[in-house]
């Protein structure tokens, strides 16, 4: 499968139909293909949240993409459903674009699941994505550490 940059496209329209599907592979290593998808919809949708300090969680979050912009560390903090009643299945993108490392931390009575209990993001310019899968509990994955 030869790589294409998303430059080099034609495009179909000078529209993006929200029904339109984005498929994103990458090489897995083993000879194999890791993919992902985005909708027209999301892209139509997608913002960014910029933070320079510690930060909880609020419902306009959801599905967008919140980043850090510090030389410190700083905690961003999940919220309990009854502050805030983000839907199960919200996603939200967490990137590190600061040298400062950010954390993630649920607050009492929510909470945070990784593999391994890893909850920074692994260093600058990394990203990771928040999963609500209960009522108050998330899954944290992506480029993180402990």
């Amino acid at each position: 499968m030869a790589e294409k940059k998303i430059s080099g496209l034609a495009a179909k329209g000078s529209n993006l139909e929200e029904t339109d599907l984005f498929i994103i592979s990458k090489s897995d290593g083993s000879g194999g293909y890791d993919t992902k998808s985005i909708t027209g919809a999301e892209l139509k949708n997608f913002t960014i949240n910029t933070q320079t300090d510690a930060y909880t969680f609020v419902l306009t979050d959801a599905n967008k993409l919140v980043e850090l912009n510090n030389a410190a560390t700083k905690t961003f903090s999940i919220p309990v459903n009854s502050s805030v009643a983000f839907p199960i299945g919200t996603e939200i993108k967490l990137a590190q674009i600061g040298a400062g490392q950010l954390r993630i931390a649920a607050l009492v009575g929510a909470t945070l699941r990784s593999s391994g209990g890893k909850t920074k993001i692994a260093a600058q310019y990394g990203v990771a994505t928040l999963i609500k899968r209960a009522t108050d509990e998330w899954y944290l994955f992506g480029d993180i550490t402990t």
